[in-house]
């Protein structure tokens, strides 16, 4: 591995005496960060999480997306990116047509298409609504990406109290779920009572009037009375299917 040769070969010159150990410091934080004036790239993070840096482009000016982007296919043949603008997505799209571009949501994976000898685990995603399935179609890029088998199932929110019970019938087989919900977010407390797989709960901003922005279903969430929910930000599919990867990394350990 290229990675470890230069490691070696560093430390190898600090034993010589031909570096002292500020250079050998710098030079191996070099081997995991590149970084230019506006950014830092943080090229080992999958190898030490297990979950790639997910570049977020919300914000950015489309100057620095761009050089980031073209810097990580560079370093690594492959990029994520999450949170993309219908303008950013455009000029991403027309700036690196020759790589592989893989869409979800708002996401974006850009590069060669992962190949994974073996399945990582299965992960189950549900919607509450139709309006849900943006936000959960990012998650499964990511999972998939990463080498998770998904089974979906959307638009099984509580408005129709049979729905829930419906969409856990596909779940059988599943390590893990991932449940969108926007409203007062109530489905992942419904499901949660129905199973002992790991539930992460992601709110999702849809609804109207007070907390409709996700404000009401992300409180729904955190008082749920179905124990051992795990709650992220409100929109956060990153953050969900990190959460799913680390849970089924910890089950293959086992």
């Amino acid at each position: 591995m290229a990675e470890r040769r230069m490691f070696d070969e560093i430390l190898h010159a600090f034993n010589r005496g031909e570096i002292d150990e500020s250079e050998a410091g710098a030079r191996i934080l070099e081997l995991f960060y590149k970084g230019q004036e506006h950014f830092m790239l943080d090229l080992e993070r999958e190898k030490r999480l297990g979950f790639p840096e997910v570049v977020y482009a919300e914000g950015k000016t489309m100057a620095d997306l761009l050089d980031i982007v073209a810097r990580l296919l560079e370093a690594k043949g492959k990029v994520y990116i999450a949170s993309l603008s219908s303008e950013a997505e455009t000029r991403l799209e027309e700036t690196f047509h020759s790589y592989g571009i893989r869409s979800g949501g708002r996401a974006m994976v850009i590069g060669s298409m992962s190949k994974h000898t073996e399945e990582l685990g299965v992960v189950g995603v549900i919607t509450a609504g139709t309006s849900d399935i943006s936000f959960a179609r990012e998650c499964v890029l990511l999972l998939e990406e990463l080498g998770a088998r998904v089974v979906t199932s959307f638009d099984a929110g509580v408005a129709g109290i049979h729905r829930p019970v419906m969409s856990m019938q596909k779940m059988r087989d599943v390590n893990v779920l991932i449940v969108f919900a926007g409203m007062e977010g109530a489905l992942p407390t419904v499901l949660a009572s129905l199973t002992d797989i790991p539930v992460v709960a992601v709110p999702t901003p849809i609804g109207y009037g007070f907390g409709g922005q996700g404000e009401a279903a992300l409180k729904t969430m955190l008082q749920s009375c179905s124990p051992g929910i795990t709650v992220v930000n409100i929109g956060n599919s990153v953050g969900a299917a990190a959460a799913a990867i680390r849970i089924l990394r910890a089950i293959r350990k086992g």
